[in-house]
């Protein structure tokens, strides 16, 4: 290989895909998500595996036997980027890195050099479940970058359509802003959905007010209209892009929509429906419960590569 294509590897792989490794199903299909995504990107993978001693409050254990535990890792990391590199289609580079230190901890840190981190919505050992502390939630919350969280059961064949939540909130411009990206990356749809679901509040006097619905929706498409103008106008003017409002509560509506998508993208941070990462927040609703791949978007998170 001459100098000139070194550059060009070098030029190609400037950018990085971070995936957690740990032999689950849940992480094979998260490896065959982001090997496609790096392809789509022009970017490198990085596939990441960790792995820690149990705080079993029993004595240290001896050098045998964290060197087993060391090994099992890195026997997984090898078999997944056997994988990879084995592919009919792989990405401008790969490469694989083993760490001793909590899971969560690692990818979080790993994160710090990716543009897009990956991990699956249910694994075994360090990265398990999808419950309060975990793995994927813990990611979510604390990287630094962007994080995909990608379903087992989701559908591995591309359909052309990507679908975003917004509130008006920063962080929503923010996903905006990454979703209008990938989907020009993509050559996919945009479908941008606000959801303005309101509880009437009473009093022991009688309703607190009456709220005009079609009002309601008028004010949510208007939303949208500028939103989108911001976000798109001259910069992707042939990019396809569907505004939906719905009076559905902000979760139900967005995994309403994103059913049969390729991607659903929510911000970190929000208003109203879309705040936070909070135990029964929508972005936490929609990374348990969709069947398509969730991007969570963090305020001020790199967007994807326009090509």
């Amino acid at each position: 290989m001459d100098s000139r294509e070194c550059r060009g590897m070098a030029e190609r792989a400037a950018t990085w895909i971070v995936v957690g490794v740990d032999g689950s199903p849940g992480s094979d299909r998260a490896i065959e998500w982001a090997v496609q995504e790096a392809i789509v990107r022009g970017a490198g993978l990085e596939l990441v595996s960790a792995w820690s001693v149990p705080q079993t409050g029993l004595p240290a254990l001896a050098p045998a036997e964290r060197q087993a535990f060391d090994e099992e890792a890195r026997a997984t990391l090898d078999r997944a980027r056997a994988a990879v590199d084995g592919a009919e289609h792989v990405p401008a580079e790969v490469r694989s890195t083993l760490v001793e230190d909590n899971a969560a901890q690692a990818l979080i840190a790993a994160g710090e050099r990716a543009e897009l981190l990956v991990v699956g919505s249910r694994g075994r050992g360090g990265f398990a479940g999808l419950v309060l502390g975990s793995v994927s939630q813990q990611c979510a919350i604390h990287a630094p970058c962007p994080v995909a969280v990608v379903p087992l059961a989701s559908d591995a064949q591309p359909h052309g359509r990507i679908v975003v939540g917004v509130d008006g909130s920063e962080p929503s411009y923010g996903a905006l802003h990454w979703a209008v990206a990938e989907a020009s990356a993509r050559r996919a749809s945009l479908d941008v959905v606000n959801a303005y679901h309101y509880v009437p509040v009473v009093t022991p006097f009688g309703p607190a007010g009456v709220i005009d619905p079609e009002e309601l929706d008028k004010a949510s498409r208007a939303l949208l209209e500028e939103m989108v103008a911001g976000a798109v106008g001259l910069k992707q003017p042939e990019l396809p892009v569907e505004l939906i409002t719905s009076a559905s509560a902000p979760a139900a509506a967005l995994l309403r929509v994103a059913t049969g998508a390729d991607l659903l993208v929510v911000g970190s941070r929000g208003r109203g429906g879309f705040r936070g990462l909070l135990l029964g927040s929508v972005s936490q609703h929609c990374i348990h419960h969709a069947t398509c791949p969730v991007v969570v978007v963090r305020p001020h998170a790199t967007p994807a590569t326009e090509s």
